[in-house]
């Protein structure tokens, strides 16, 4: 986690408890190695936070996190960029209207991963909740569900994202 603590040393003091949630996190709790650092991975895609997204990458890297691993967690990142505004439009309308219409986009890339579905919808819990998609919230967490992990690893990867989104904010905060 060493290029994350070098950020985490830039955030100010008014985030002091980024700094303590980030080292809990990161280090794993329910989740192995793999699902925290590609979880993470995903979500610093999804808050496109450049500075961020490069120390996670490269702890990821550190990690043992392979290519595979990698190339899915950008995966997820880039499509839950599409589906949870879709989604989430659909939800919020709640009319026949949209809800019946054919979704009509483009998403081989959730059935066609480089790594395992398990991984991939993990991996997809973070941007879910970062957006706020209560529709792809619940998708994701029935397909993790059917992998075989649990309620905690999903309530890890949200923890894990919300963490880093925070992290974000902070990073853009600047003394008056």
């Amino acid at each position: 986690m060493k290029h994350t603590k070098v950020l985490l040393d830039k955030l100010p003091e008014e985030a002091v408890d980024l700094v303590a949630n980030a080292e809990r996190v990161l280090e794993g709790e329910s989740l192995n190695a793999v699902q925290t650092w590609g979880s993470a991975l995903a979500a610093a895609y999804f808050i496109r936070h450049s500075e961020l997204t490069g120390a996670i990458l490269a702890d990821a890297r550190a990690a043992g996190l392979g290519e595979a691993h990698l190339s899915d967690a950008k995966g997820a990142a880039a499509l839950m960029g599409m589906n949870t505004v879709y989604f989430r439009f659909r939800h919020i309308m709640h009319t026949e209207a949209y809800t019946q219409k054919a979704f009509n986009l483009r998403m081989t890339r959730m059935k066609q991963v480089a790594t395992d579905q398990t991984h991939f919808e993990l991996y997809s819990i973070g941007p879910a909740a970062l957006a706020g998609c209560e529709l792809c919230l619940k998708a994701h967490e029935a397909a993790v569900k059917k992998g075989g992990l649990n309620e905690d690893n999903v309530h890890d990867a949200v923890r894990i994202a919300s963490v880093l989104n925070g992290i974000a904010v902070a990073l853009e905060i600047h003394p008056a």
